[in-house]
């Protein structure tokens, strides 16, 4: 049980995150550590040698002049103050010869002349001859079958004497190794508590991503309304969730939207379909060719019409994702206008419409003309299917700095209160309308898709104004491609 929740814990990413955040920090840690114990050391054996000179200086000076009884007394007196001075004295269940503390005078040829030393000196002599020693300033001696050496200072006399001061390293050492055992101790604690304050700090961290991802797991057909609570700590966890809701959100826009697509489309092909299966059948039936020619002369535009409205469809659906490819290039909405609206001039004098345009100066987009040119022509084709006959249409084309509006106005009724707001959806059209309702959706992502926007207003006056605003072309636009 134990060795399962250990393998568990040891594969979540905040064990893993916690192992490198912990090693990095011990690493750092023992790198302080270790500088700390340097520099400890470098000062004590700094301070040792620093008294130690000052001693063999004074001493020196005084062996110049004073007589040997006087010199041994001044020897005496400095062994007790240079015990005093020692930065750990020893315990008494330590080895005395170990502690020790000597002065020696030598002459020349190194016979000793004046010793104060314990009786260890017959031990420390011997490394005293060695050729690795010469006087000189402070160094440390090994003493064979001691664990700690001594350091001795040296001083060479005006008359070829040598003037010897030494002590045992014993107390210094002992003292560094206390202070290495309370680092390590406090090295390992600090360690142990750095790494349970990642590991917390991390899990609780990773505890909200779980969160997300619960969520998102959980998210069903049935469940797109689910969302996370919105957090107020404005780290990236927090936006993290603020866009996984946008992004739910969306989804279910989507969905909800692909669902009224099918439902429609599957409403709209109904009656074609039925349409086109009743012509054929009665072809099938029929023993008069000539009927037989009009059924199926009705069945095929059925077809055209199913077609239509698929390809129709379709181009909307592509546009408002931001899926058409567009085929830009510098394109004149006056030049546009003016084509189209002589076009559909006969048709619509034709139902008693009066069509005129309002182009005072060319405006220049950047622009696909094929789907622009199909989004006027869904607006006249709106105005022509639905205005009475005496009613009027003005197209007109204007634009700023920023900005190319081209709008399409009439006189007549209006939109009714029920779809004026959701006039540019898919699929919605008035009660009395023939059309497939994917008109004005056309139109709203033929702007959207160039970058700008589709607006409906109805004067107080009556009629109805659509204008579609895109930006104008200008010396930052790319390059058509």
């Amino acid at each position: 049980m134990f060795s399962s929740l250990r393998d568990r814990v040891r594969h979540t990413a905040a064990w893993r995150l916690s192992a490198v955040a912990t090693g990095v920090f011990a690493l750092g840690t023992a790198a302080v550590f270790a500088a700390a114990y340097l520099m400890l050391a470098a000062g004590i054996r700094q301070r040792g040698d620093n008294w130690l000179d000052a001693e063999t200086a004074s001493l020196a000076e005084m062996a110049a002049t004073a007589p040997p009884d006087v010199l041994k007394q001044e020897f005496a007196r400095e062994a007790r103050e240079l015990t005093n001075h020692r930065l750990s004295a020893p315990s008494e269940s330590e080895d005395a010869k170990e502690s020790v503390v000597f002065f020696a005078l030598l002459d020349r040829h190194g016979t000793p002349l004046l010793v104060y030393a314990p009786p260890a000196w017959n031990e420390i002599r011997p490394a005293l001859d060695t050729p690795h020693f010469r006087p000189g300033p402070p160094r440390s001696v090994a003493i064979p079958g001691w664990e700690y050496p001594m350091r001795v200072a040296s001083r060479v006399l005006k008359n070829g004497s040598v003037l010897l001061v030494g002590e045992s390293l014993r107390g210094d050492q002992q003292l560094l190794d206390e202070t290495t055992q309370s680092l390590a101790w406090i090295w390992v604690a600090v360690t142990v508590c750095g790494f349970a304050v990642s590991w917390f700090s991390i899990r609780r961290v990773l505890a909200r991503v779980n969160a997300v991802t619960e969520v998102a797991a959980a998210i069903g057909p049935d469940q797109l309304g689910r969302r996370l609570p919105e957090e107020r700590h404005g780290d990236e966890i927090a936006r993290l969730v603020a866009t996984f809701n946008v992004m739910l959100d969306r989804i279910e826009t989507t969905i909800t939207q692909m669902r009224a697509i099918g439902d429609s489309v599957a409403h709209d092909l109904r009656s074609p379909v039925t349409a086109i299966r009743g012509s054929l059948e009665v072809a099938l039936t029929s023993p008069d060719e000539g009927q037989l020619r009009d059924r199926v002369a009705s069945a095929l535009e059925g077809l055209d019409q199913l077609s239509a409205l698929l390809d129709a469809t379709l181009d909307a659906t592509e546009a408002e994702a931001g899926a058409l490819r567009l085929r830009r290039k510098p394109l004149d909405l006056c030049a546009l206008a003016e084509d189209l609206v002589e076009l559909y001039l006969p048709a619509a004098q034709e139902r008693g419409l009066a069509l005129t345009l309002r182009a005072p100066a060319p405006v220049e987009v950047l622009g696909d003309e094929a789907l622009l040119r199909r989004a006027l022509t869904n607006l006249l084709d709106n105005a022509l299917a639905h205005l009475l006959t005496g009613c009027s249409v003005e197209v007109s084309v204007r634009s700023d700095s920023r900005h190319a509006v081209i709008a399409v106005a009439d006189d007549g009724p209006g939109f009714a209160p029920e779809i004026r707001d959701r006039a540019f959806e898919r699929f919605v059209r008035g009660r009395r309308s023939a059309g497939t309702g994917l008109g004005l959706a056309l139109v709203r992502a033929a702007a959207l898709v160039h970058g700008g926007t589709v607006h409906l207003r109805q004067p107080s006056g009556g009629g109805s104004v659509i204008e579609i605003e895109i930006p104008a072309a200008g010396e930052d636009d790319p390059a058509p491609a």
